[in-house]
């Protein structure tokens, strides 16, 4: 007989289940995302952005000014690379602000609040430091710890904000120095 005693005792399993985590993917537009991964995802396809655009730009100001006269086709260049960089921009910054929503337990629908005035600050402030949901929420299971790869791309965002305040603190007395010191030359040639 291969019946069951029903007064046996139970044989589940008692060993409580690791929460799952999954490896968030850059370019996915589901799954959640934490505020330092948020933070060095957007830092650094900013960036590489950046620094791609103003390849094309190089190239296509190049090209244009081989000649003596500039071709007529550069500036519809510069507009289409232009219009290029400003779609990826905006596509990035929706797909990382969804995903940073949906860590927070928030539907991706509130990126559009960002088009609100007012109501743009105060979701940018939501985002940026408020903590994600602990465990799984309902956009999925939370995300692996960051590496250290997304912690030093992040890191570099308070370094450069502190070399721009150094840099500022010196070039703009040095400009108004020289501001005044060309103000005093024009008016003794007069």
């Amino acid at each position: 007989m291969s019946e069951q005693n029903p007064y046996s005792t139970p044989e589940a399993s008692l060993e409580i289940e690791q929460e799952q985590k999954y490896q968030p993917d850059i370019f996915s537009f589901s799954g959640r995302i934490g505020r330092l991964r948020y933070l060095a995802y957007s830092f650094g396809i900013s960036i590489i952005l950046m620094v791609a655009m103003a390849v094309m730009m190089g190239l296509a100001a190049a090209l244009g000014s081989g000649n003596e006269m500039p071709q007529e086709g550069t500036p519809v260049m510069i507009i289409v690379i232009s219009g290029i960089y400003y779609i990826l921009s905006i596509a990035f910054a929706v797909m990382f602000g969804k995903r940073r929503l949906n860590d927070l337990d928030k539907s991706g629908w509130w990126f559009l609040l960002f088009f609100v005035p007012i109501a743009n600050i105060i979701i940018a402030i939501y985002i940026l430091f408020f903590s994600g949901s602990e465990g799984a929420n309902n956009f999925g299971a939370a995300p692996v710890e960051n590496s250290k790869g997304v912690k030093i791309v992040a890191l570099f965002i308070p370094i450069l904000f502190v070399l721009g305040g150094i840099l500022a603190a010196i070039a703009i007395p040095a400009y108004q120095d020289y501001v005044d010191r060309a103000k005093s030359m024009q008016m003794q040639n007069n």
